[in-house]
């Protein structure tokens, strides 16, 4: 059995926890401890962008307000940390030095130089090492990578990518509002599109990102991607008193694709009736965790969301506030 600790009890981590308590029902980890410097975050409910309304678990765990007294009294395998972004790296590196297994929210760091010291300490390490890149593991996206690999429905005409939200207000001294620790929403919120446009298409040959600010620095952004077919991403932080919502739509050459609502529908270009095909439906965060305890359980080879491939994501981040920064100018990114 896994036994498993919890570094930040905020807003993603109450997502994580309910994951973590599906996967000890299921016999396959037993959450022992969660540690938060804030003794409110364990009895105040953080409403999200991405809130399902699904109850938090109480779980049979121990609390902790100090991450030393934890270490020191529980027994434990791995480490998954929900902290604050701009500590991911910082707290990564030294959960792998000291001998735990580390699963991390994305994204792995905020620039490719920490990214490497992370990878570093995994390598001396000889721990494990996993970023939550989790769109890898919807099973909407699953599915979406399933027929562009397979060519269902032939090549690929067109993709487009888009996460909607209102500005993150919810969290600790408002670090998402400032671009030093949050990288703003290309960081935040739209690497997920581009960590999935890298993991279903490989790495594009350039961007260019054309980013606002209205509130804080790159706050909605559009990115187009160099591939052999239109491909873009809408991210936007901008958006007051609407809920968080996140869209694909991909044009193939015998049907459109799109997921909207969580929901995945096929509209066949013979003029047949739109139909939903079968696929697992399954979150994000569960499966990640549920294939990373299958990875350390069996000692598998991460074959599907490595963490050097989170770094590669992290280049594509650097290269987007590039050519935002050149105001949408095009950045060579593939070698």
């Amino acid at each position: 059995m896994i036994n498993v600790a919890m570094i930040g009890f905020g807003g993603i981590a109450q997502a994580h926890k309910n994951a973590h308590l599906k996967m000890e029902a299921a016999g396959k980890e037993r959450l022992v401890a969660i540690c938060d410097i804030t003794p409110e975050a364990f009895t105040k409910r953080i409403k999200i962008n991405i809130d399902t309304g699904e109850p938090i678990k109480e779980g049979n765990f121990n609390k902790y307000t100090d991450l030393e007294e934890m270490l020191s009294k529980e027994k434990i395998d791995l480490i998954d940390i929900c902290i604050p972004s701009y500590l991911h790296a910082e707290y990564a590196a030294k959960m792998l030095e000291r001998g735990y297994d580390v699963q991390s929210e994305k994204p792995m760091a905020l620039n490719s130089a920490d990214c490497e010291k992370v990878l570093a300490a995994q390598k001396k390490s000889g721990k494990h090492l996993m970023i939550g890149q989790c769109l890898r593991f919807y099973g909407e996206y699953e599915y979406l990578n399933k027929i562009i690999q397979e060519k269902t429905f032939g090549e690929v005409k067109g993709v487009l990518l888009q996460r909607l939200s209102p500005l993150p207000k919810w969290s600790w001294q408002n670090w998402y509002q400032d671009f030093t620790k949050s990288g703003s929403v290309i960081c935040d919120m739209q690497i997920h599109d581009l960590d999935m446009v890298r993991y279903l298409f490989g790495e594009p040959a350039w961007v260019e990102c054309h980013a606002s600010t209205k509130n804080v620095k790159y706050d909605m952004a559009q990115i187009t991607f160099g591939y052999d077919f239109p491909c873009l991403s809408i991210g936007d932080w901008t958006l007051v008193g609407r809920k968080f919502s996140h869209h694909y739509r991909v044009s193939f050459e015998k049907a459109t694709v799109e997921m909207d609502g969580g929901k995945v529908t096929v509209y066949p270009n013979d003029g047949s009736p739109a139909y939903e095909p079968e696929y697992r439906h399954i979150g994000g965060i569960e499966g990640e965790i549920e294939y990373y305890l299958d990875l350390l359980e069996n000692d598998k080879p991460n074959t599907k969301n490595p963490p050097e491939s989170a770094a590669g994501t992290i280049k594509l981040v650097e290269a987007c506030w590039k050519s935002a920064d050149l105001g949408g100018a095009r950045v060579n990114f593939r070698d």
